[in-house]
């Protein structure tokens, strides 16, 4: 009884990590701090990726009306 709950804590614990993982790198990718988005991935495990896709649609659509509305500047080669 003790070892099944014990594995059932373990497998909660590694899937909440895998989801804070996502919600951190969704909004380093935007542009934001790793460590926030991981804790309130860790605190709101589901919710925090819409809420870190809901940040990033934002901010995109903030650059996009930033800029005249006009397309994104294309890198050169070799530029990131």
């Amino acid at each position: 009884m003790f070892a099944t709950f014990f594995f059932a804590a373990i497998a909660l614990v590694v899937f909440d990590l895998l989801l804070a993982s996502v919600t951190m790198y969704i909004a380093y990718s935007h542009g934001h701090s790793r460590g926030k988005w991981f804790l309130l991935g860790m605190v709101l495990p589901f919710f925090s990726i819409f809420i870190a896709l809901a940040v990033a649609i934002r901010d995109e659509r903030r650059a996009e009306r930033a800029r005249g509305g006009a397309p994104k500047p294309v890198p050169e080669p070799g530029e990131f």
